[in-house]
């Protein structure tokens, strides 16, 4: 006979045990292969930590602020809301600004991240012992030994910090980081002492309300302090990084979504076997030589490259229109013959000599997206080349907006940004200020 497994305390055999935690670990996920990568980090960098003896902020700052700083872009738009999203490109195709309806995102994706820091202040209270005396320590713990934006940059806002400030203030040197921190929690405390005696002595609850526990965590004015400024640092951070995030968000959506509408259907180009009516977007590597390709027939292509430029940028367009020239010039230099043609989709163009010249050597169309209803613009250039009759030239022009939004509806946007992150996508160790932006000013000037 079969030996049985040996019986534990419990009366269940040993073999049972492993059999029924193998069968948890299948129901909960938590096996290696179904990990996802964000949790594999985190445990990760949990070990590390654990071996130094210290607590990691990113175990502390919740799962759904990470993905607001280095999640999947299908992600990140369904937290911000997937019907404000389309809503946003929507009106961008009616013409209107897309600093105005990127604006409303970025105020949300704000709040939700302060509110994730306020989550991270409260637990470590909570959880932590001397969270606040010793909070200057972790985060630079953190900073030295992790990496990854959603690791580094709330260990930042925690001391007043963000990319910018690191390379301003430290010039990029985490030797300097210790001597800084010195200096910056000596200046909490004044602060915090200046507000109690001229201010008066307030203090701010956090907590749950209906806590079966009771717990509550009472911050002084140096919580105070500390905690509005990491929000302060953080709102620095974001908006830094918002202009060049959004301009690579909204080129795939609304490049997608406007292909979509017009009947296109959008395909893998590596995986591709169909000849007609098919369009790809483009990845976020540098040498990608446009946004998005669409393949109208065979040998008939259309490549679209957007560009968010205002009037004051009229030397970026000429650039790009350069480019375009030279892969056109390329491509009928090669064995086989192409007819195809650019689509440079911009904000707004002040025409001049250098523009006309290297539209005309690009054979380059040119679409403002200023203009209103500038999708039937690209209908009735696609016409104009290749002959094709769109339904969208057929809607009388008081009922494109309703005809673009009954379209809009049953396109799922997100689907567009599967494919990339948002580390992959912005350029997050530059932090642009805002007074350096020199692009869609409601005036197209500088």
């Amino acid at each position: 006979m079969p030996k049985k497994g040996k019986k534990s305390k419990t009366g269940i055999s040993n073999k049972k045990v492993k059999q029924s935690k193998s069968k948890d670990k299948k129901k909960s996920g938590l096996t290696k292969r179904k990990l996802p990568s964000l949790k594999k980090q985190q445990m990760k960098d949990d070990k590390q930590f654990t071996e130094k003896k210290s607590y990691p902020l990113s175990k502390l700052f919740p799962e759904g602020g990470r993905i607001l700083l280095t999640g999947k872009g299908k992600d990140f738009v369904e937290r911000l809301g997937l019907e404000a999203t389309r809503h946003a490109i929507l009106c961008v195709l009616c013409g209107e600004n897309i600093r105005s309806q990127t604006e409303p995102l970025s105020r949300r994706r704000l709040a939700q991240v302060s509110g994730a820091i306020i989550a991270m202040f409260t637990q470590g209270c909570l959880t932590v012992k001397d969270f606040q005396e010793n909070l200057s320590t972790y985060a630079v713990d953190q900073i030295e030994n992790l990496k990854g934006k959603a690791n580094l940059w709330p260990a930042q806002w925690v001391i007043g910090l963000n990319d910018k400030l690191m390379q301003n203030i430290l010039r990029s040197d985490s030797k300097q980081l210790k001597a800084y921190v010195k200096e910056f929690d000596k200046a909490i405390k004044e602060a915090a002492k200046h507000c109690e005696e001229h201010y008066g002595n307030y203090n701010m609850a956090l907590g749950y309300m209906k806590d079966e526990t009771g717990q509550q965590v009472t911050l002084d004015w140096e919580g105070i302090a500390r905690i509005t400024t990491a929000i302060g640092a953080q709102t620095l951070a974001i908006r830094g990084s918002d202009k060049s995030m959004y301009g690579k968000l909204f080129e795939r959506l609304i490049l997608g979504s406007i292909l979509t509408v017009l009947g296109y259907k959008r395909v893998e180009p590596t995986k591709n076997k169909l000849t007609h009516g098919v369009f790809w977007l483009s990845d976020s590597s540098a040498n990608r030589e446009c946004d998005a390709t669409l393949l109208v027939a065979p040998g008939q292509l259309v490549r679209f490259d957007m560009g968010f430029i205002g009037k004051g940028n009229p030397e970026i367009t000429k650039d790009k229109m350069s480019r375009f020239g030279n892969i056109k010039e390329a491509v009928e230099e090669g064995e086989q013959a192409y007819n195809s043609v650019t689509f440079i989709v911009i904000d707004t163009l002040k025409e001049t000599v250098k523009t006309v010249e290297a539209k005309k050597k690009a054979d380059a169309e040119i679409i403002q997206m200023s203009m209103q209803f500038w999708p039937y613009q690209i209908a009735e250039k696609l016409d104009a080349r290749f002959g094709i009759k769109h339904e969208i030239l057929k809607i009388p022009p008081d009922n494109l907006k309703a005809y673009m939004k009954e379209r809009l509806d049953e396109v799922d946007v997100s689907e567009f940004l599967n494919e990339v992150t948002l580390e992959e996508i912005t350029n997050l160790d530059a932090d642009i200020e805002p007074e350096d932006e020199n692009i869609l000013h409601d005036d197209g000037e500088e």
